[in-house]
């Protein structure tokens, strides 16, 4: 052994190991034997499950969200705006067009927020008061939109997912 140098004695000492694995984290502490197996155990418990939580978790990609909506929206200094027509659009999917539309200004930080006012909704649309009322309920009932506050509205993750599959394919066969 190099001189200055002192051994360490180290058996018995317990074993401690912290795992990370993305939002995961577990802490084993013991004897070297009973840690490997409880990592091991842990390892082949837990990834298998968060492989699967992760295949089933919905999420905005706002790069992917922007690329998809470069033929239909467009960021001016103004706020984000529709270029094409929007008249083959069912009431719904007009509504869940302007809920989209705050929901994206507010990711690429044009708009502090990501709702709509219900009168906003009417004057943007042209529709009567009842039928955005209407249309908003049957949206918030199939978790598509979301009441902020009175009167406030916003699409929701899933929202965003039907627009995006659902109502930008029916805008870019306009352009």
């Amino acid at each position: 052994m190099p001189e200055g140098q002192q051994q360490l004695s180290t058996v018995g000492q317990p074993l401690e190991v912290i795992i990370r694995y993305g939002t995961l984290e577990k802490k084993i502490t013991g004897q070297p034997e009973q840690v490997a197996q409880e990592v091991l155990s842990f390892l082949n418990e837990t990834i298998p499950e968060f492989e699967l939580a992760s295949h089933l978790s919905l999420s905005i990609d706002v790069k992917e969200l922007a690329e998809a909506c470069k033929d239909v929206l467009a960021v001016t200094p103004e706020g984000v705006v529709v270029t094409v027509p929007v008249d083959m659009l069912a009431d719904r999917e007009l509504l869940l067009l302007h809920l989209a539309k705050a929901r994206i200004a507010q990711m690429l930080g044009r708009s502090e927020k990501d709702f709509v006012q219900s009168a906003d909704l009417i004057a943007a649309t042209k529709k009567t008061a009842g039928t955005v009322a209407g249309r908003l309920s049957e949206l918030c009932g199939e978790g598509l939109a979301e009441r902020q506050g009175k009167g406030e509205y916003r699409a929701t993750t899933l929202g965003m997912r039907v627009f995006r599959e659902e109502v930008l394919p029916k805008l870019k066969r306009k352009t």
